[in-house]
């Protein structure tokens, strides 16, 4: 490995899904600049990538190709496998059928992170991220009963609805302030700077008499 490339954070995101995956790429390297982001669509492509590469931080989808997703000992084995072939790495599991008692296991098995695929929204790695360094785990279980509705405009920019997401998922008790903050560090840009994207966002759903609840 050269000196250049063991200073960036090297991820592996197992998910079949290509979508998901992409989608999973996309906030891992927004949370993890500095980083080097491999995907793998199955459990044979990630063990040949495991088998070559080291990595610091695994993502595992466990319901994979060619394993029962609706077993518990299956989805349990795709976990086992990863992490037996990444022993000193950190490893998150993100799934679409989360349940406590999963997470009880993948806990016990050595994971830290254990996501609903409906929590990977605009930032949430970042938070989960930060999660894990403070109190050493980040559990975030699917809460579709009480996210806003989702809302897309083709009228803005990427990077104005990405923030507009971000201020209607503000949770309770978080300032604009520091939501204009975390939001300058994701862009790489001064808090100013992104509150004026907010406020054209704003200004341009306001013209429609579309703006939703939360904005």
């Amino acid at each position: 490995m050269s000196e250049q490339t063991s200073k960036h954070t090297h991820v592996l995101v197992i998910e079949d899904q290509h979508l998901m995956r992409l989608a999973l790429i996309h906030e891992l390297q927004a949370a993890l600049p500095a980083s080097i982001v491999h995907g793998a669509a199955n459990v044979t492509i990630a063990l040949d990538l495991l088998e070559s590469h080291q990595f610091d931080l695994v993502v595992i989808d466990p319901g994979m190709p060619g394993y029962d997703p609706k077993s518990q000992d299956d989805r349990l084995d795709v976990v086992q496998v990863i992490l037996d072939l990444s022993p000193d790495a950190i490893h998150f599991v993100v799934t679409g059928s989360d349940t406590d008692e999963e997470w009880e296991h993948c806990q016990k098995l050595g994971v830290v992170g254990y996501l609903a695929k409906n929590n990977i929204r605009p930032g949430a790695l970042v938070d989960v991220l930060q999660e894990v360094a403070e109190r050493g785990y980040s559990v975030r279980l699917s809460n579709e009963t009480t996210a806003p509705p989702e809302f897309y405009h083709s009228g803005l920019t990427p990077r104005e609805q990405e923030i507009l997401g971000w201020m209607r998922q503000r949770p309770s008790g978080i300032s604009r302030k520091e939501i204009y903050e975390q939001l300058g560090e994701r862009f790489d840009i001064d808090a100013a700077s992104a509150e004026k994207y907010y406020k054209r966002a704003r200004a341009k759903l306001l013209k429609t008499g579309l703006l939703p609840k939360g904005l």
